[in-house]
């Protein structure tokens, strides 16, 4: 529904000021944020800059998105009706999400507004979100992704987050594995040390191994180490064409498998390459 997604920055309701810098850092969507950045007293300001932005002429390609409060919250409940009545935002970032109705209330909520249903992209940030991942993932709403909220997960864990992440392997697994079900797209948890992007490239080449598409940002200077690590390779590229064609020919002569090196090609295999060509086709990446 919102294609791929590398990277998400957000940026702050009240900081209007940063609007179009973030709009314009590389990232593939920015979420302007109602939520943990804004103070109770200022959400109402908030809502007004930003809907005041989205009105205003679109220059760059990010997605726009919107991060409510929670819905078991007033504050959330005056920003879904709040924006029911405004336009210019791709889709909604809901957070605190444990069960499919958040997602079907909203859904609901927002049916009828020009240009079809509203893309939903819940923010999993507990421990009965990651074990309902596949119920969420499922709900009668227009999933796009499936945000993990690693910091939420591990102060209710109670246990610290690691470079290395084995506290949260169990939850990454089960965040990839739903949106794979339902074809959304599964997006990591934001990196909170913004000076260290050695350790921003190893958590997100971590994500990536298991299967996320794509990160959550903090800051425009995490944006373009994430586009990096999240788009294909020239390496991996040139071995996905390699593997297409050898399987190609296989086929021409009647085979349906085939070997490469010491990789054996069959469908399955190729499939992971075509997907690797296609993605990078997406981005741009030859």
């Amino acid at each position: 529904m919102l294609g791929p997604i590398r990277s998400l920055l957000f940026v702050p309701g009240t900081r209007s000021d940063r609007f179009e810098k973030a709009m314009n850092a590389g990232a593939d969507a920015v979420t302007f944020d109602l939520e943990d950045s804004v103070e109770p007293s200022q959400k109402e300001r908030a809502r007004s800059a930003i809907a005041e932005f989205l009105r205003a002429e679109n220059t760059s390609p990010a997605l726009r998105l919107v991060r409510f409060n929670s819905l078991d919250t007033e504050y959330g409940q005056t920003d879904l009706a709040f924006f029911q009545d405004v336009q210019g935002f791709d889709g909604v970032l809901l957070p605190k999400v444990e069960t499919p109705g958040i997602l079907e209330m909203v859904s609901r909520a927002l049916a009828g507004r020009p240009g079809g249903p509203v893309p939903l992209l819940p923010l999993l940030e507990s421990p009965a979100a990651i074990l309902r991942a596949a119920h969420i993932a499922s709900a009668d709403a227009h999933v796009a992704a499936l945000l993990f909220g690693a910091e939420d997960l591990t102060a209710r864990l109670a246990v610290p987050r690691t470079i290395e992440g084995e506290e949260l392997v169990v939850a990454r697994g089960q965040i990839v594995l739903a949106a794979a079900a339902v074809g959304a797209e599964p997006l990591d948890a934001v990196f909170t040390n913004l000076d260290d992007l050695a350790l921003l490239r190893r958590d997100s080449e971590r994500a990536r191994a298991v299967g996320f598409r794509g990160k959550m940002a903090i800051h425009p200077k995490q944006v373009p180490l994430i586009n990096e690590v999240f788009t294909p390779s020239q390496a991996e590229i040139d071995r996905a064409r390699r593997i297409i064609e050898a399987f190609e020919v296989a086929q021409a002569a009647g085979e349906g498998v085939t070997r490469m090196g010491d990789q054996m090609v069959e469908l399955p295999v190729v499939d992971r390459a075509r997907r690797t060509v296609a993605l990078a086709a997406r981005y741009g990446a030859s």
